[in-house]
């Protein structure tokens, strides 16, 4: 008995064994529905509006400070307690006002913007990891299933053949040396259908944390993993990527952070304007002051901080550029993989499968014709199982590099 299967696509994978129904799961809902039901994504997007919320304040004086007090109470004496026999004893109101020049303010405002900015940026990082392991695990769950039906149909072609081959044994048609090598293929089959059902189960187990019930629908379709949009030459490519633009926005923070330490050269002076009133007898008073700060030790501590916040950018600079290095080359390495894994599956796929089959036909036909054994098509049909098998896993790790480079670099990337 000879069955064929699919043999796995260059484009839409379908597996006709799958439950084919309307509540099918399809990779983009997976991913929709886990960005919905994830609640880091809310917390990094309440992060994010909290910093553009300060970065008003940023921009804003210091609040004023109202000033209330008695000066030059009598302690003892006939004027004792009083206060307003003393032409000294006054009742003060005041106010002081820090004053911050508007530069500073502006760049203190530039800061908390550029924070809540790289804020943005993380929680635009943690959506792409989100959608590139929802993706990964429905992918993994996919061709898990393939594997099992497939297995599942040489399971149950190996048991009718066992079946056939115990009454030509007793029909003394067959040698009974080939019942145990049939119940051995039987055997092997179950155990590999075993190793499946727990990928795809672990691959359920990583859904759930994100769908929750959805994660036990049956999976529809999987995506064309051979198309990829993707343009490796693109220079911008690797700048646009989240966690890029997220060290990107520290950098500029640092550079800010010199700017404002430069500023500090200048320091923030307050005024003070207070009025006092004596006793009816005496004349009330109003007064005025300002306080400046005097930069007598700026060598040891503007000019340091200085000097700390210009190493900091280099080294803020300097982590860019190593990112940059690293997230180039991690995309070239995985698109040369990818592009790899697809031409490996295609010439296997044009090679070894018809290769397969064919012994199959010739191991059939000497069976039929008594110059062969029914072993001989059972070990046939082992073989193009595990071509398929292989086929299977070579476009299983293609699809969790198409993954990788759709979700971080590709279209998959976009909020």
């Amino acid at each position: 008995m000879t069955g064929h299967f699919a043999v796995p696509c260059s484009g839409e994978c379908h597996v006709p064994l799958l439950a084919q129904t309307d509540n099918r799961l399809s990779i983009d809902e997976a991913v929709g529905i886990a960005q919905g039901n994830a609640p880091v994504l809310s917390a990094a997007l309440d992060g994010a509006r909290a910093a553009r919320e300060l970065a008003v304040a940023e921009g804003q004086l210091p609040d004023p400070v109202l000033r209330l007090g008695v000066d030059n109470l009598p302690v003892n004496g006939p004027d004792q307690g009083s206060l307003t026999r003393d032409f000294m004893t006054m009742r003060r109101l005041g106010v002081t006002q820090e004053y911050v020049s508007a530069d500073k303010r502006a760049l203190l405002r530039q800061r908390a913007e550029i924070d809540a900015t790289r804020m943005d940026a993380a929680r635009r990082s943690l959506a792409t990891n989100l959608r590139r392991d929802v993706a990964t695990a429905w992918l993994d769950r996919y061709f898990a299933i393939r594997a099992r039906e497939l297995l599942k149909t040489l399971e149950a072609e190996v048991g009718i053949q066992l079946r056939t081959l115990d009454s030509q044994v007793r029909a003394g048609k067959a040698m009974p040396a080939e019942s145990p090598m049939a119940s051995a293929l039987l055997l092997q089959t179950r155990d590999r259908m075993l190793v499946v059902d727990r990928q795809e189960r672990l691959a359920q187990i990583a859904l759930a944390r994100w769908l929750g019930k959805d994660a036990e629908r049956d999976v529809a379709a999987a995506p064309n993993i051979e198309i990829l949009a993707v343009n490796p030459a693109d220079p911008a490519l690797v700048a646009s990527v989240p966690s890029v633009r997220e060290h990107a926005s520290e950098s500029a923070m640092a550079h800010t952070d010199l700017a404002i330490a430069e500023s500090n050269r200048r320091p923030n002076w307050s005024w003070e304007l207070s009025y006092s009133q004596r006793g009816s007898a005496f004349s009330n008073m109003v007064s005025f002051g300002v306080n400046i700060p005097l930069t007598f030790n700026a060598a040891n501590r503007q000019d340091r901080e200085i000097a700390a916040k210009h190493a900091q950018l280099a080294q803020a600079q300097a982590s860019h550029e190593d990112l940059l290095r690293e997230t180039r080359t991690g995309f070239a390495l995985a698109y040369a993989e990818w592009q790899n894994l697809i031409e490996r599956r295609r010439r296997l796929s044009e090679a070894l499968l018809p290769v397969a089959r064919q012994r199959i036909d010739l191991t059939m036909a000497a069976y039929r014709t008594g110059q062969g054994s029914l072993a001989s098509v059972l070990e046939s049909r082992r073989a193009e199982v595990e071509a398929q098998l292989q086929l299977i896993d070579l476009q299983r790790e293609a699809a969790r590099l198409w993954a990788q480079l759709h979700y971080v670099y590709g279209e998959g990337a976009r909020p």
